[in-house]
């Protein structure tokens, strides 16, 4: 009697372990089912975000989802190993020719005196590169206090150079020329220009920030490197 007992027992603490619980339901569709609020008064807060972490959310779709509680990866809202670089200088800086055969030059910035934000090792006489992969924005920008005559830049171009040969983005100076039937009546100097773009990484890959000086005399490259040129480069998505 007391075996069969026991048996009795084990037999109904088994079946109420595995059985679905309904909190205001009678109808429990997975091992718990709240049919109403839940709070959770106490949680531990976390100053960063990781791979290793997830976000918990609730899945409202009538035919699959049936307001089960999902995880899903927090890199899909969050860009891991973000990383920002920014560097600018005012004037004295140089242009260093980079073999290409087509006239481009790369300006002479370094890490080690002009980064304003970021890592200065990333950056060495204008080449960037990319701690790790992913899409980045670029922005690449001329200012000149004074203004420079268009005529001593016109058709030139700033450049943005992936891996040290790839012209991937470039722009000519801007300025603007008033005409009537092809001569020139007056043109407004450049003041400044700027080159936006956005780019596929790998980690490992370089950005050189360059000029195009085909054809600019001494002179004009004397006015070139007089300009305040600033560059930020920022990973937005993996």
């Amino acid at each position: 009697m007391e075996k069969n007992f026991l048996l009795f027992v084990f037999f109904v603490l088994t079946n109420i372990l595995q059985a679905q619980v309904g909190i205001n339901t009678s109808d429990p569709k997975s091992t718990l089912d709240i049919n109403g609020n839940l709070k959770i008064r106490n949680v531990t807060s976390v100053t960063s975000v990781n791979s290793n972490q997830t976000i918990l959310l609730r899945d409202k779709t009538s035919t699959t989802g049936d307001f089960e509680i999902k995880e899903i990866s927090s890199d899909l809202l969050v860009v891991a190993n973000a990383s920002a670089y920014y560097a600018s200088k005012s004037g004295s800086w140089s242009l260093l020719d980079l073999g290409l055969g087509t006239f481009w030059s790369k300006i002479n910035l370094t890490g080690a005196s002009d980064t304003k934000v970021g890592n200065p090792a990333l950056f060495n006489t204008g080449v960037y590169t990319a701690p790790q992969a992913g899409i980045y924005t670029i922005s690449y920008e001329f200012q000149f206090p004074a203004g420079v005559n268009l005529e001593a830049l016109g058709s030139k171009r700033l450049g943005i150079i992936k891996n040290g040969s790839t012209i991937w983005d470039e722009k000519i100076f801007d300025g603007v020329r008033v005409s009537i039937l092809g001569v020139t009546l007056a043109s407004v100097p450049v003041t400044s220009t700027s080159l936006t773009s956005l780019v596929q990484l790998a980690a490992g890959d370089t950005i050189t920030f360059a000029v195009n000086v085909s054809g600019l005399l001494p002179i004009d490259i004397t006015l070139l490197n007089s300009a305040k040129v600033s560059l930020y480069i920022y990973k937005i998505s993996n």
